[in-house]
């Protein structure tokens, strides 16, 4: 998910992270929506989200200094879901140079879904597109085309 700063991408994330996690019906095999629909394999309810937020880094400490996390305050708390904040350390196309790696990991940790906020989007922020299979492009009201 990209999109200009201050575009809503952090309250983005929380709202659908709640919704996929806690009211996204169970569709059963019959494509029905069953709540208690016995084939697992049908929910299409995440089990576990992960979500990687790129942040601008502070030039003192090296560290994020929005803190995606802070503003994520009930998704953050959920327990289905993972929500890590993560330094840009200056690498440009709006991931950090480790991204694809941690995306990796939570794969292996059995998060069925993976959301990564990029730090923001500009004419050099394209690396999104070489980490995810989908980019949602968050743009705020009166942004242009």
């Amino acid at each position: 998910i990209t999109g200009p700063p201050g575009a809503g991408k952090s309250s983005f994330i929380e709202a659908f992270g709640q919704y996929l996690l806690d009211e996204l019906p169970k569709i059963s095999a019959s494509g029905g929506k069953d709540e208690e629909a016995a084939d697992a394999d049908a929910d299409e309810r995440p089990d576990k989200l992960a979500v990687i937020c790129i942040d601008p880094s502070s030039v003192i400490s090296g560290g994020s200094i929005l803190g995606d996390k802070t503003r994520m305050t009930e998704l953050s708390r959920h327990q289905s879901a993972y929500v890590r904040p993560s330094p840009s350390k200056g690498v440009l196309g709006g991931l950090s140079s480790y991204t694809n790696e941690c995306c990796s990991l939570c794969e292996a940790a059995g998060y069925d879904l993976i959301l990564v906020e990029t730090v923001g989007l500009g004419q050099s922020e394209v690396d999104v597109s070489q980490v995810c299979d989908m980019i949602i492009l968050m743009v705020p009201p009166g942004g242009g085309e």
